[in-house]
């Protein structure tokens, strides 16, 4: 614990331990200048010095860079998904800040729709409005003293909110800088912190590029038996769907990085291929072969592994075990159907 750290007052019956949050920054990003001021008064009360807050997320990558914070509050309920957006591509290292802050979302109303979005963004934690200032402190005390590790997939960085893993699904996990646990202990240094950061978003930016890889193969694997066949929209999406992938791969990989020069390859191929069914969606798509053989290809480099076939078996699974998901879902559907319309009444 921090020496002479100043104490704070209790709420609801519970002594605020003993943590020093006066060099902890905080950005507060929600469009209700109530709930700002609402959360201003309450960090101010337990000590937190460096407060900014803004109304927008288009306001915010500024603050991150300039007072380089160690926990945003934002607004989970704005118009358009702008906030969610922002945390999503914030865990994703698109600027030049601290991917690793300590994130929490606020709404008013946690539906299912926005609790899924808001599952794929990385935050680490939900508040639902109006919440008291024993909220905000044990949200705190939560990311200080028991913050989930992260986890790296193909569209996802953030905490792993898995009950369990999925049978025979191996995710490695990472334990992330915590400046907010780092400050509020007395144990910041920052150029220890800076270090940390750097080696943290190295790690897992390997670790992305590995998931990537992987997917932009799935992806092809699904699509190629309806491309083949022509005018499949699923088909299609998941094609379009591998070139986002493989777009984020590329960007990952460094310049003088030694998979470099055959990524380049393999991406080749398939961007072309994707150009290729681009200019005539509804027509069967030539190539789907050398296709398939750049997506494998790919997937094998990323994970330096010499030995396409069992990369290749290992796609086929995944997208084998997709495809009969996809058909319990279609059965499960049809089922209820028939029996909404069993239980018509009769005419």
């Amino acid at each position: 614990m921090a020496v002479n750290a100043p104490r704070f007052p209790a709420w609801e019956g519970r002594r605020m331990p003993d943590y020093d949050f006066r060099s902890t920054a905080v950005v507060i990003v929600d469009r209700e200048s109530n709930t700002r001021r609402l959360l201003r008064g309450i960090l101010a009360r337990m000590g937190v010095d460096k407060i900014l807050d803004f109304a927008s997320a288009a306001d915010a990558p500024a603050a991150l860079i300039a007072v380089q914070p160690d926990l945003l509050f934002i607004d989970a309920d704005a118009p358009d998904p702008e906030g969610l957006k922002f945390v999503q591509g914030l865990r994703h290292a698109q600027a030049p800040h601290n991917p690793f802050i300590g994130v929490i979302a606020t709404t008013w109303q946690p539906t299912q729709p926005l609790l899924m979005r808001f599952n794929a963004t990385g935050a680490d934690d939900m508040m639902v409005k109006p919440f008291s200032a024993k909220q905000v402190q044990d949200r705190l005390i939560n990311l200080i003293e028991a913050r989930k590790s992260f986890v790296v997939t193909a569209d996802y960085i953030g905490p792993d909110r898995r009950r369990q893993p999925r049978e025979g699904i191996q995710i490695p996990l990472f334990e992330v800088p915590n400046t907010l646990r780092q400050k509020a202990m007395g144990m910041f240094d920052r150029n220890k912190a800076a270090d940390a950061i750097a080696n943290a978003h190295d790690a897992i930016n390997v670790q992305k590029i590995v998931r990537s890889g992987f997917q932009v193969a799935f992806l092809i694997d699904f699509a190629c038996p309806g491309l083949s066949a022509g005018a499949d929209r699923m088909a299609a999406d998941h094609l379009i769907r591998s070139g986002t992938a493989l777009d984020d791969l590329m960007r990952r990989l460094k310049p003088d990085a030694d998979l470099r020069g055959q990524a380049e390859t393999y991406a080749a191929t398939i961007r072309a291929t994707i150009e290729q069914f681009k200019a005539a969606p509804d027509l069967p798509l030539g190539g789907v072969q050398p296709l398939r053989a750049a997506a494998i290809g790919i997937a094998a480099l990323t994970s330096r592994r010499a030995d396409l076939s069992l990369v290749e078996n290992e796609v086929r699974g995944a997208v084998t075990a997709y495809r009969n998901r996809l058909a319990q879902l279609a059965q499960a559907k049809q089922q209820a159907a028939a029996e909404k319309e069993e239980d018509k009444p009769a005419d």
